[in-house]
């Protein structure tokens, strides 16, 4: 018996990073499966794997590599393909912490989320060479969605360090540019340790400034009556 076939809408994305356009369908009952298992398995390398998966089956468009674009970008089509596969709205608890009378007001109160309202925030002051003295420097990028997520799982006194290894594009002298992909961790390790503090803050600043996605959105507190702005950015927390 030849059953129905259901035809699935597309819809276009335009990637943060370069504004690039990309056909994208939404999840479908099997991929919602597979992040499910995903989730369960509590594996967080099974969920960078399930994750990039997804998307490369959602993508109508067979020209976008993800694992050569910025973290943000993926991060981007998952809040995309989550708002067209699930809902475009999310609710989530908030909680006011404006001072009344010397006392955090402490009121929980829901909030309705508009996903698609999501921002890239970054700093436009930021620039990918950064000198530390003597000829010696560094060429920075924005790391890979499965760079940002395996780091994440480390312990994390090896977060910061393997972080800036990630987003190290070459370190480069007078002489010679050293790409990263030649580097193994002790070598990078060994380089840092090396850095004064100075020239470690210069690194370790531009990895605490990277761009990410924000959802934008204003609620009263209905009990001590404060205005909030609220800048929401754990969007891992439902893209499923």
């Amino acid at each position: 018996m030849e059953l129905p076939k259901i035809t699935v809408p597309t819809y276009i994305v335009t990637l943060p990073s370069n504004g690039a356009r990309h056909r994208v369908r939404p999840f479908l009952v099997k991929e919602e499966k597979m992040l499910m298992m995903a989730v369960e398995s509590k594996d967080p390398f099974d969920m960078i794997n399930t994750t990039r998966q997804v998307i490369v089956n959602c993508l109508v468009d067979d020209d976008l590599d993800i694992d050569k674009i910025p973290f943000f970008d993926v991060d981007y089509l998952l809040v995309v393909l989550r708002a067209k596969s699930v809902s475009e709205t999310i609710d989530i608890n908030f909680q006011c912490n404006n001072a009344v009378e010397g006392e955090v007001c402490g009121s929980v109160f829901p909030v309705t989320l508009d996903i698609l309202s999501s921002e890239l925030v970054k700093d436009e002051g930021m620039v990918e060479k950064i000198e530390l003295g003597g000829g010696i420097g560094a060429k920075m990028k924005y790391p890979s969605y499965a760079d940002v997520k395996s780091i994440s799982a480390l312990p994390d006194v090896d977060q910061k360090i393997r972080f800036i290894q990630k987003c190290v594009d070459y370190l480069y002298d007078a002489n010679q540019i050293y790409p990263s992909k030649d580097m193994d961790d002790a070598a990078f390790s060994t380089f840092v340790d090396g850095l004064t503090q100075a020239q470690f803050e210069k690194l370790e600043n531009w990895v605490d400034n990277l761009p990410s996605l924000v959802i934008l959105s204003e609620k009263k507190c209905e009990k001590c009556g404060f205005d909030h702005k609220i800048r929401y950015r754990n969007l891992d927390s439902f893209f499923l």
